[in-house]
């Protein structure tokens, strides 16, 4: 890349090109991704104003994310933004980036419930960035949620993204060990309960691409020994915060579910049990009523 007469055109063929050499995966769509953020196009744009001179500072710009994205820093981390159900959140690297598998617990809890202005009360442990909280807030006017986590710095974010989508007061977030943050006047309350708890086994954490292992926090990944310690947890406390016939989904790892519905079935206190596939095929959501 040469430091005058850049344009458009050439910053993303050179953007390209280095992130093709360096290995990143989907090189184009991150060298797009990249000069969409920085000059403030849209995809179709850039293509449109191909010919068009980019100034030193964008120029300056590109350089630096490409940079960081050679040494395998996500692109939501590098611009501290994410898409999640139409929502731009915020995100840090003190929380999760989300992704689309975890859209479909939202979908869950809308057809299930349904977007009812109805008052209805919901819980979801280890928000995160707050990304099932606040998107479920925003698509069922009449839930109030009240989100846990143990990560007083990821709560920061949260609230910020609920404030942002403007349901911040209908989001109650609250710091703590899973049910361990919430207030015990809840208990036998909440129509539905909704996580997405770390699930990935310890040991496979180091077999995880770079930008997860080296930038997402490791607190919200491992799920001990064999991935299941958090859901386990959840799915023996769960049923006294649930209403009688209220509902659980959580979020689950490839290859869980069997052992995920077996332990379910233990507690003897679920029926309508259910995995629910995600985008790519895979066993993701784990669906359960609580019995009357």
């Amino acid at each position: 890349m040469k430091d005058t007469g850049l344009t458009t055109g050439t910053a993303l063929i050179w953007a390209y090109n280095e992130l093709s050499k360096g290995g990143v995966p989907d090189a184009r769509s991150e060298s797009e991704f990249i000069l969409m953020h920085i000059l403030g196009a849209k995809r179709h744009e850039l293509l449109l104003n191909a010919g068009k001179k980019i100034g030193e500072r964008d120029e300056n710009a590109i350089r630096d994310a490409v940079k960081r994205r050679l040494n395998r820093e996500p692109s939501q981390y590098i611009f501290g933004e994410a898409e999640f159900r139409g929502l731009v959140l915020k995100v840090t690297r003190d929380v999760l980036i989300p992704r689309p598998e975890t859209e479909l617990l939202v979908e869950e809890a809308i057809k299930t419930i349904g977007q009812t202005k109805e008052r209805l009360t919901i819980i979801d442990l280890c928000t995160g960035s707050g990304c099932i909280a606040v998107s479920t807030a925003k698509e069922i006017p009449g839930a109030i949620v009240y989100a846990s986590d143990i990560s007083a710095n990821a709560l920061k974010v949260a609230s910020e993204n609920a404030q942002r989508a403007g349901v911040a007061e209908r989001v109650v977030f609250l710091e703590g060990d899973l049910f361990g943050a919430l207030p015990r006047e809840l208990r036998g309350r909440a129509q539905m309960l909704l996580s997405n708890p770390p699930y990935i086994a310890d040991m496979e954490i180091e077999t995880l691409d770079p930008e997860v292992k080296d930038f997402e926090p490791r607190g919200a990944l491992a799920g001990g020994a064999d991935g299941l310690r958090f859901i386990r947890r959840i799915l023996r406390e769960a049923p006294a915060w649930l209403a009688p016939g209220g509902w659980l989904a959580i979020e689950i790892g490839y290859g869980q579910s069997k052992d995920v519905m077996a332990e379910a079935e233990a507690t003897g206190a679920y029926d309508n049990i259910k995995i629910i596939n995600d985008y790519g095929k895979i066993e993701r959501i784990f669906k359960a009523r609580s019995k009357a």
